[in-house]
Order: C-alpha cells, then sequence, then structure tokens
C-alpha cells in the first residue's frame, strides 16, 4: 500500500489530515517534524505532507525538517506553516498578514493537477497569521482567498 508521511509542525489538525488520506485508501503516517533523513527514508513515502502549526518560519526557533527533506525526488504538500516553509526554503519570500481564520472561499486559478476536480472554488479551512509575499521562482499560484493572493502554489517542475 502506498504511503503518504505527515511531518507535524504542532498543528492541532495533524491527526485529522492523516485520517483524511486514508479515507482515500492510502496510508499516512504522522511523524515529528525533525525525524531524520535515516528514519524518513525507512518509511519509503510516495509523498511528503508539511502540517501547518503556531509558527512564523522567520522566527529564530522555527521548526524546520532537514535540508534535505527538500531534495528528495517526492512531491511535498505544504499546509499553512508548512506552505510557508515551502515559500522559504525555494526562495520565496514570507511575511506578516492580517490573521485569517475561518471558513474562506478559496477560488481556483489552475485547475489542473492537485486541484483537479474542485470546480472555481471551494470553502477552505484558514488559520494563519503569515502569507507568502513573493513566490518562488518556478512555483505559480493555483489558488487564492480574498486576503491571500498566493493560498496554493505549484512547482512547475514537481
Amino acid at each position: 500500500m502506498d504511503k503518504i508521511v505527515v511531518l507535524d509542525f504542532g498543528s492541532q489538525y495533524s491527526h485529522l489530515i492523516c485520517r483524511r488520506i486514508r479515507d482515500f485508501s492510502v496510508y499516512a503516517e504522522l511523524v515529528p517534524f525533525d525525524i531524520s533523513m535515516e528514519e524518513l527514508k525507512k518509511h519509503n513515502p510516495k509523498g511528503i505532507i508539511f502540517s501547518g502549526g503556531p509558527s512564523s518560519v522567520y522566527n529564530s526557533d522555527a521548526p524546520i525538517p532537514e535540508k534535505e527533506v527538500f531534495k528528495m525526488n517526492l512531491p511535498i504538500l505544504g499546509i499553512c506553516y508548512g506552505h510557508q516553509l515551502i515559500v522559504n526554503n525555494f526562495g520565496g519570500k514570507v511575511k506578516q498578514a492580517n490573521k485569517e481564520y475561518g471558513s474562506s472561499v478559496l477560488s481556483i486559478d489552475n485547475d489542473k493537477d492537485l486541484l483537479s476536480g474542485v470546480g472555481e472554488s471551494v470553502r477552505a479551512w484558514m488559520s494563519h497569521g503569515d502569507e507568502a509575499e513573493v513566490v518562488p521562482p518556478d512555483f505559480e499560484i493555483i489558488a487564492h482567498t480574498e486576503s491571500a493572493k498566493a493560498a496554493a502554489i505549484a512547482s512547475k517542475d514537481r
């Protein structure tokens, strides 16, 4: 059975992320964000999800996985803080923004691949105080909300 590994950065929803993945008959395992590369490779994941969390990527004590995780030839999905980690790691810029909390309309800008079949928009739960101000090179915005212009991004290469 295929496996997705969810790196936990302190989100209150990490277990729910795993449960939703399992609803699609894909095994998901929750592991700490600071798992060693050796241990991560033992899981033989088909993809990795970075959960959300209460930190900000620009803080000196921000939790960050080993740099090699970003270099694995695997799809990586970042949710909230995890999304901001991806932006920061690949050369984009994250800034403090107006807090967005609760149900928001996520408008789909590119419905191929990850957002295929979602439609023009979907209600999504938002819980963040930071946002991607500059999208990394070789990434594109695939969805936005009223207050977050880059609510979802995708690599053009992965």
